[in-house]
């Protein structure tokens, strides 16, 4: 049993509790790095409370995930299962919860200042997940020196987007699935912090209702007892309302494209992963920075960071609906084309992710393609296991992706905001060139 000597009081779990092998860890200037960068970036422009950080979070991981592990654990009916499948790779029930504890702790420990703002200047292909790995591996010596050896790499299997072992899935998917601690952790997190709703649900009967099935190619999945659906909904839909209302707030947008274009100047930062630990980049020295930026005209990146240092931001002329297809885009696009050249003296800026943004990965039968195949998480029900997209009508119809359009538009003159009577008539003319489309 795991000895978790130590505690700290957390606004959302209550306590906290990790052991003195994990606050050597806690203590590591890597780990305290995270108390420095902002859970949510520039939402507190928005969100006043949105001050939380990394630091946090991850703790609030890492008590989520043992408390979905213990649950599975004290399960009889399947607790000898999940023991005999650790022993398949020589690992005691306890080892595998302290992988399980560490790979929670320690999966933020790579993002960048600002978080999720700042990975779109990282070299192609790579994300903070790949970060994070980078810093696990440089501590592999502390790592398995405090705990046991070897324990660097199965941490670093959980957090990779391929596992080698499959025994390891069903620590993977508590870490980063599904319906994982993660998300679990960010949503009650983020609602807290910024004074919303939208992001609770019955996460209690969702952990209560956790099970595990075979996993074809060996190892276990993590499911689902049928009477945890409806918490699951909730947790989908959760996720779906931070996103519009939180996450994609049309101001907040604005200010994470300010940031990812400032942070074009800290491209040559990022390309060597030791500097992030090395000079400690954080917020802090992220704020410095644009705040000398922001009051010298000759920099490159000025008008960003005269932006976000003097919340100067642009204002939104046209959006479409939260779920827009390639057509739709299509017509957003002419529409910022059409103002952007009729309207020479203004500056225009579209937000159109590539992609968008995910809002479930569950495998939907009929809708997933070769391209985008989900998960498939099953659901026990009289003890026979069903896709869950077929239990729940409301995951199966919802779209997986969340995808809004937004034009912006500002004046080009910094120090003076557009004029509110030619906002007021482009919003006019952008609705009336969307109407012309249509027909």
């Amino acid at each position: 049993m795991l000895l978790l000597e130590n505690k700290v009081r957390d606004s959302i779990h209550g306590f906290i509790y990790f052991s003195e092998q994990e606050r050597q860890l806690i203590d590591s200037p890597e780990y305290q790095r995270l108390r420095y960068l902002k859970q949510l970036a520039l939402t507190s422009y928005v969100y006043p409370g949105a001050v939380h950080t990394r630091f946090e979070h991850s703790l609030g991981v890492m008590e989520m995930a043992t408390r979905m592990f213990n649950k599975l654990e004290n399960r009889l009916s399947i607790k000898e299962e999940i023991i005999q499948n650790f022993k398949k790779i020589g690992l005691e029930i306890n080892q595998a919860k302290q992988i399980l504890r560490l790979a929670a702790l320690l999966h933020d420990i790579g993002h960048l200042p600002f978080s999720h703002g700042g990975e779109a200047v990282l070299p192609k292909g790579k994300r903070h997940e790949d970060i994070s790995i980078f810093i696990i591996d440089s501590l592999r010596s502390k790592i398995d020196s405090v705990f046991f050896n070897g324990v660097t790499d199965l941490v670093i299997q959980l957090i990779k987007k391929d596992v080698v072992l499959p025994e390891l899935y069903l620590l993977k998917y508590l870490v980063s699935g599904s319906i994982d601690a993660d998300r679990m952790d960010y949503l009650l997190r983020d609602s807290h912090h910024c004074g919303v709703d939208y992001g609770y649900f019955d996460h209690k009967r969702l952990i209560e209702s956790l099970t595990v099935v075979e996993r074809n190619g060996g190892g276990l999945d993590l499911a689902i007892e049928y009477g945890g659906i409806h918490a699951l909904e909730a947790l989908i839909l959760a996720r779906y309302y931070m996103f519009t209302q939180v996450y994609y707030h049309r101001t907040r947008r604005i200010y994470d494209i300010y940031l990812q274009n400032y942070l074009k100047s800290w491209v040559n930062k990022f390309k060597d992963f030791s500097n992030i630990t090395k000079d400690n980049l954080d917020d802090l020295v992220l704020i410095q920075d644009m705040r000398k930026a922001a009051i010298n005209e000759k920099h490159k990146y000025h008008q960003y960071a005269y932006r976000i240092c003097n919340r100067k931001h642009h204002s939104m002329v046209f959006q479409t609906s939260d779920f827009t297809n390639a057509d739709v885009r299509i017509k957003a696009e002419g529409i910022f084309e059409n103002l952007s050249n009729k309207y020479l003296k203004y500056d225009f800026i579209i937000d159109n992710p590539s992609k968008g943004t995910k809002i479930h990965e569950f495998f939907v039968e009929d809708r997933d393609d070769g391209d985008e195949v989900g998960q498939k998480l099953y659901v026990m029900r009289n003890k026979r296991s069903f896709l869950l997209t077929k239990e729940s009508h409301i995951i199966r119809e919802m779209p997986k992706r969340f995808h809004a359009v937004r034009i912006y538009v500002d004046s080009k003159d910094l120090i003076n905001k557009i004029d509110k009577e030619a906002l007021c008539g482009m919003r006019h003319e952008a609705i009336k060139l969307e109407e012309k489309v249509k027909e």
